[in-house]
């Protein structure tokens, strides 16, 4: 009469992934992501997301980014393609070039770069646009 068996919600790759790399963290090497990344720590390598990816105001980040949506306020030395919305903050400092659907640049943000701007953007996820490794 009574099911006493427990039903478990449905796993789902649809719930969002959410991956930090703390302050005091250095990594060397290439990151790729299915969900979002948050980067405190210092990054030496390409950065590919297909999701959103943050760069906290103390981060540095040497490489290309590759991602969906991006938000940055620190230091990346790289290309940057955003397939959506990519927004520079007043404390972000950026060398490289930068390609987005969309663009939002805060007063104080220093970018130091060519910008190119589409309607149409393809979200690469397999490739670097260069090799920026130190």
């Amino acid at each position: 009469m009574f099911n006493n068996k427990k039903e478990e919600a449905p796993q789902s790759f649809s719930m969002q992934v959410i991956n930090n790399i703390g302050s005091g963290t250095t990594i060397e090497g290439n990151i790729k992501t299915e969900g979002d990344i948050r980067i405190d720590g210092k990054i030496i390598g390409n950065i590919f997301s297909k999701g959103r990816l943050v760069s906290g105001p103390g981060s540095s980040i040497t490489g290309d980014i590759v991602c969906t949506n991006g938000n940055i306020d620190g230091q990346v030395k790289g290309n940057i393609q955003v397939s959506e919305t990519l927004k520079v903050t007043k404390t972000a400092h950026i060398d490289g070039n930068i390609t987005s659907k969309k663009l939002i640049v805060d007063e104080g943000a220093v970018i130091q770069a060519k910008i190119t701007m589409s309607s149409q953007q393809n979200l690469t996820v397999n490739k670097p646009l260069s090799n920026h490794q130190s």
